[in-house]
């Protein structure tokens, strides 16, 4: 379960980078990630938040859990948040325009792959 987990949260994080590159040299496909009538800054104003809070964090809780260090667990509940939290935007902006399903659709595992990793991993009491 390990070794998923790890390859989940890097996967996670090179396809979130990728995507930020996509968007930021393709001005083309932000539409697809955006209420219609939307400017780009609506969109582009997540991208420091998404670099440190769910890149960023996904990436070293993978490297965390991968190295089975303590820290890596903390780290995962911050991703989780994160995800989860960017997730359910993305599903309400879709629900309220009918706009950007792409966005929601590929952003659905963040809303549940994240909270199962927390309590897969969370810490366990050491029986005395």
């Amino acid at each position: 379960m390990r070794r998923l987990a790890v390859a989940y949260l890097i996967l996670q994080a090179a396809g979130a980078f990728l995507w930020w590159v996509i968007l930021l040299a393709v001005p083309l496909s932000r539409p697809y990630f955006r209420a219609a009538d939307a400017p780009d800054s609506t969109l582009l104003a997540f991208g420091v938040a998404d670099a440190l809070l769910f890149i960023g964090t996904s990436a070293v809780a993978g490297i965390g859990l991968h190295l089975r260090r303590r820290w890596a667990w903390p780290v995962l509940c911050v991703y989780a948040g994160a995800a989860g939290y960017a997730a359910l935007y993305c599903w309400t902006l879709t629900a309220l325009t009918g706009d950007a399903a792409l966005g929601a659709i590929l952003m659905t595992p963040s809303l549940v792959v994240p909270g199962l990793l927390v309590w897969q991993f969370r810490p366990r009491e050491v029986a005395p």
